[in-house]
């Protein structure tokens, strides 16, 4: 048995698998791949994988997309393979400017919400990232509360007041309390 022979026995065994996996969760949507889609998209797997000089551990990220996408009313299953393929690109690229702490499943169901938006696999594989992330509703959720610098507080009777510190202007000579200067008892 020579060495390549030997490399692709576990190699075809993990494309079975995958393939199962794949079919598992695309059949919410009715639809599934062949074998030949499989090495396919194993292949567009590993040129993505070394075009971003990543490693992936655990399952492949297409099962993630697989389970997002399956019952999209974008997909049809003439163009499925390509159309999985595509967004399989685009989950390694929008993987790849992302930071680590972002689930996997998070950026599947970006895209999941991208295809219904634009419809089309092809155009999704070309959005930058943010613009992919969009539709992530855990995404936006915590892009929100990052940006957001405002301070919050509750009076006794439940009023809330919201304060942004980028607004504020830290000048000792504006009118205090009464009209006084806040500067005015420095002195004392």
């Amino acid at each position: 048995m020579d060495a390549n022979a030997w490399l692709s026995a576990p190699s075809r065994a993990r494309t079975d698998s995958t393939l199962a996996e794949v079919n598992g969760r695309l059949a919410a949507g009715g639809l599934s791949v062949s074998r030949e889609d499989a090495r396919m998209l194993a292949g567009r797997r590993n040129e993505a994988l070394a075009e971003t000089g990543r490693v992936e551990f655990g399952p492949p990220a297409i099962v993630a997309v697989a389970e997002a996408v399956a019952t999209s009313p974008c997909l049809a299953q003439d163009s499925l393979a390509q159309d999985l393929a595509e967004l399989q690109d685009a989950f390694y690229a929008v993987r790849d400017e992302l930071p680590a702490d972002v689930p996997d499943a998070e950026i599947a169901e970006a895209l999941r919400g991208c295809l219904d938006a634009w419809g089309d696999a092809g155009e999704i594989a070309s959005l930058p990232a943010e613009e992919v992330m969009r539709h992530s509703e855990e995404y936006a959720r915590a892009a929100e509360a990052e940006g957001a610098c405002e301070y919050r507080i509750v009076d006794d009777e439940g009023r809330a007041y919201a304060f942004d510190p980028d607004a504020w202007d830290c000048d000792e000579q504006t009118d205090g309390w009464d009209g006084e200067r806040w500067g005015d008892d420095w002195n004392d």
